[in-house]
């Protein structure tokens, strides 16, 4: 039965304090000095007067550590008050994540000092209020609406594992395939006046580099700003599947990289403008005419909309338990603790440069969580992955860094034309490669990579997924819009 799409949207200013830390290890683990560009929340509620979901988009990396073996959940807590507010399920809240590397680092992902740690849980208070305050704003805003997609093309990517003498470094491989699509969703109006616009892109926020000491916006900032005021309403960014794209021109090297940022940034806010234009939510071609009484030319006329607002509007999620590799013996995991605090000992006594020590810090932190994980036999990660359906336009998640590829192969195979694949959502966990991505023999527990794209130590991992994992979350992704295909 078809019923009326009701949406609204609303945005918070999420800025850090001043002196709070950013997420990285070598590159972004400086506190922040200045706002470059304003972090903000945007929320996007649909409903149909009985169902409703939320869309919460938000310029930072991630949530927390999000490492549910041990029972930690720290995504839920935002999305449970969230929920609460809105009278919904948990399974209709979903929050998606720029991965901007220039945002604050939430509790949690390092080894904090007192005083870093009173800045990041003063944060985390102060984002758990922002986001409920957005999402009830939002719901609070709810109007009749009409709702289309299509899609477009950037090249503005390029893939960064790069592999010289035979090891894994964070690079760039030109002429390597990326995603280049541009996904759109028009929210407008029943007079065709966008109340949102929400674009999905596959790239890591990185044009402001490590030695931008500022908190920004990267990239997605400057493109909303593009729709916003070219178009008006409210743009909402989701990342895609960027867990091994970088920018084009790589990681800003620049203290100052505002002129990389905001190239990149017109350039797919232009893209994204040109697609969401050509999308039209209140008027359709009507039946070709003749104009007046000249007989030999027709036209097309636009004609107003007449077409149901809401034919299906619903939400779904599951969990599955990833498995990681083979674990070392309880020996073997002791000896790698004791190796990894006595190398953190050495360096503070040494005067060794600060990124040294917090990289050692976080090796020492994993040593303990690989002989926890052995003591306990048989960890697992929980993979959550969740899916939206408005008409036939569908919004899917995994709360990890997902590789291109997966991206691409869900969407070859919904049975939906209009399938956004998004990682980065509801927390991330750890990256997703597929079986193909993992090296001769696996990932070695008694190495440390010099390159973030596996390093399982700084996710507090005790060894690498197995290597069909990303396989399983590609057939329960497929089963959950499978799920939704099935009529009401």
């Amino acid at each position: 039965m078809s019923k009326t799409l009701y949406a609204g949207a609303a945005r918070r200013i999420i800025n850090p304090p001043i002196g709070t830390g950013k997420t990285g290890i070598r590159l972004f683990g400086g506190p922040i000095q200045a706002i470059e560009s304003d972090l903000t929340a945007t929320a996007l509620v649909l409903s149909d007067g009985e169902t409703k979901v939320v869309i919460l988009a938000l310029d930072l990396a991630h949530l927390g550590v999000d490492i549910s073996m041990i029972g930690q959940h720290p995504t839920n807590e935002y999305r449970d008050l969230i929920a609460a507010a809105l009278r919904i399920p948990r399974s209709h809240v979903m929050i998606n994540s720029s991965h901007n590397h220039s945002g604050p680092a939430m509790p949690g992902y390092m080894l904090d000092t007192d005083e870093e740690r009173t800045f990041k849980e003063r944060y985390k208070r102060d984002l758990l209020q922002w986001l409920v305050e957005v999402a009830a704003e939002a719901d609070g805003k709810l109007q009749p609406a009409r709702i289309g997609a299509d899609w477009g093309e950037a090249t503005l990517a390029v893939y960064r594992r790069e592999y010289q003498d035979g090891h894994d470094v964070l690079g760039e491989v030109p002429g390597h395939p990326i995603d280049p699509s541009v996904g759109v969703i028009r929210v407008d109006d029943l007079e065709g006046s966008p109340i949102a616009i929400v674009f999905r892109y596959s790239c890591h926020p990185v044009t402001i580099g490590g030695r931008s000491a500022v908190a920004s916006t990267d990239f997605p900032g400057p493109a909303r700003d593009v729709l916003e005021r070219s178009l008006g309403g409210l743009a909402i960014f989701l990342q895609g599947c960027g867990g091994n794209i970088n920018p084009t021109h790589g990681i800003g090297y620049e203290v100052d990289c505002r002129d990389i940022k905001m190239r990149m940034g017109l350039a797919l806010g232009g893209e994204a403008l040109k697609v969401a234009s050509g999308i039209r939510t209140h008027i359709e071609p009507g039946a070709r005419k003749t104009l007046g009484s000249i007989p030999n030319v027709l036209f097309t006329p636009w004609e107003p909309a007449s077409g149901e607002t809401c034919t299906y509007l619903g939400a779904v999620e599951r969990d599955i338990p990833l498995e990681f590799g083979e674990l070392p013996s309880l020996a073997q995991a002791e000896a790698i603790r004791t190796e990894k605090h006595e190398r953190l000992a050495d360096l503070r006594s040494s005067n060794a440069a600060e990124w040294e020590i917090r990289v050692a810090e976080t090796l020492d932190r994993w040593g303990e969580m690989l002989v926890a994980s052995v003591t306990h036999g048989h960890p697992t990660c929980d993979l959550t992955i969740q899916a939206f359906r408005v008409n036939d336009i569908v919004i899917a998640g995994m709360n990890a860094e997902v590789f291109y590829e997966t991206g691409l192969a869900l969407r070859a195979q919904s049975p939906f034309e209009h399938t956004f694949i998004n990682g980065y959502t509801n927390g991330t966990t750890y990256y997703l490669p597929r079986a193909e991505d993992y090296p001769p023999g696996g990932w070695q527990i008694d190495a440390t990579y010099a390159v973030p794209d596996m390093l399982f130590q700084f996710h507090l991992f005790p060894v690498a997924f197995r290597e069909d994992s990303e396989q399983r979350a590609v057939a329960a992704t497929l089963g959950l819009l499978d799920e939704l295909a099935v009529p009401h």
